[in-house]
């Protein structure tokens, strides 16, 4: 793997401010676009989620800044949650290296002098495009668009627009890790012939992370997660839930059960997000319960696992929740749970993904292995004298000589019903022992 120090081009004082907090080697996507961004050149940067895409260009930006009088790059991403994400990213670099300024607008009512000069703006386009009046960007070097798919299919078409036809020399560069073809048809729109690196191999999420459906059979989403978590006992975990219901009622449970957990949503006031991110980036929690506001550019360093405890309405975000573990090059695990009895958005999944998936079943004490969900179980043989005995009775009593219109179908309906009784009872006599154990208890 190449490293920082062998780019001629970076100047000795970055690469070693770079190397004293952890950043020595490049990853794939540093490796091939910071050459060219330091050239100077348009480009469209696909890579895994995980892959070092934040420093990919924030290193040759800084490498451009060469005095503290002008703003030399705008770098425009789809959430406060990812601004504060890049900001922390230059806060850390600007402690070793500190000769450039930055500023993370968040609240266009807000605004300090220091965003008129600051070296490096990171804002949403809509407060972007409300502040830029108090700026100075005459200078602008690098025009970034962090999160691509997110800010071309989250409602920022018009903003993104605006943006676009500024009268800006600047380089753009648009980074993301989604390879959908549509979204290439609206980049080409966006960003013309710009060189386009790709380094997704069809995957949006690393591949040293496993993903697995896990059949949580009866239980209720909190239930298998706290099961999940005293069977696995995973070091670092986030959990997802799409549904604001389903995601209070986990956080009720959890509370309920005692387990010491991070809570972070969009309706959180942002201090109590802030907060809820620090402690779990600080391991003063260990699982962060969290909705899809997690799931796009969050760097949390040695999640082992990811935990979807149902599949997001867009299918997209399973794989940028997916993306918080293997990153960087470690290993890591994605779990879905699911009902074999409602498999729906389980296939659908896997038929539009190109992942090799595992399958398993969550018991009281394991994580048993489990058959392909798209494997038909084995048929097993009837071994019980009794149900025989009905569904013979059963066959007979639809019998006849006469050919008569929906035999074959009254005969299956007749054996299904005996079966469906036949378990009833069943159901019921083990009620019934349970009952009886409980009050000797």
């Amino acid at each position: 793997m190449s490293k920082f120090n062998q780019f001629t081009t970076l100047d000795k004082e970055l690469v070693d401010a770079l190397a004293s907090i952890g950043f020595v080697e490049l990853s794939p996507i540093q490796e091939k676009t910071i050459p060219l961004l330091l050239k100077h050149k348009d480009g469209v940067f696909k890579a895994p989620t995980g892959s070092g895409k934040t420093l990919a260009y924030l290193v040759p930006i800084i490498q451009s800044i060469k005095g503290l009088n002008d703003t030399k790059a705008v770098v425009i991403v789809p959430t406060k949650v990812l601004a504060n994400q890049a900001g922390e990213v230059l806060k850390n670099i600007r402690q070793v290296c500190p000769n450039f300024t930055y500023s993370v607008i968040k609240d266009g009512n807000d605004l300090v002098k220091s965003n008129k000069t600051s070296s490096i703006i990171i804002a949403t386009p809509n407060l972007f495009l409300k502040s830029m009046h108090e700026m100075n960007l005459r200078e602008v070097e690098y025009l970034i668009f962090d999160e691509g798919d997110m800010l071309i299919f989250g409602g920022f078409e018009e903003q993104l627009n605006q943006i676009m036809s500024l009268p800006l020399k600047a380089t753009k560069a648009l980074f993301t890790a989604s390879v959908d073809e549509h979204l290439n048809t609206l980049v080409r729109h966006y960003m013309g012939t710009a060189t386009s690196i790709d380094l997704t191999e069809g995957s949006v999420t690393a591949s040293e992370v496993t993903h697995t459906f896990v059949d949580i059979r009866h239980l209720s989403k909190a239930e298998a997660l706290c099961l999940f978590l005293d069977v696995v006992k995973p070091y670092k975990a986030i959990a997802f839930v799409s549904n604001k219901k389903d995601l209070a009622d986990v956080e009720e449970y959890l509370l309920s059960k005692k387990i010491k957990h991070s809570y972070i949503h969009g309706d959180l006031p942002k201090r109590e997000q802030k907060k809820a991110l620090k402690d779990f980036k600080d391991d003063r929690t260990t699982l962060l319960l969290a909705s899809d506001i997690a799931a796009r550019g969050l760097d949390v360093s040695e999640v082992s696992d990811v935990i979807s405890l149902d599949l997001p309405k867009d299918l997209a975000y399973y794989y940028h929740r997916a993306g918080r573990t293997g990153r960087f090059g470690n290993s890591g695990h994605s779990y879905i749970f699911y009902t074999a009895n409602e498999p729906g958005k389980a296939r659908e999944l896997m038929k539009k993904s190109k992942i090799t998936f595992k399958y398993a079943t969550l018991r009281t004490d394991e994580l048993k292995a489990d058959r392909d969900l798209n494997v038909a179980p084995k048929k097993q043989k009837i071994n019980n004298v009794y149900l025989e005995k009905e569904i013979k009775r059963a066959i007979a009593k639809n019998r006849s000589k006469k050919v008569k219109p929906c035999y074959k179908k009254k005969v299956k309906w007749a054996i299904d019903d005996v079966k469906r009784r036949h378990k009833e009872q069943i159901i019921k006599t083990n009620v019934r022992k349970k009952q009886k154990e409980n009050e000797n208890k």
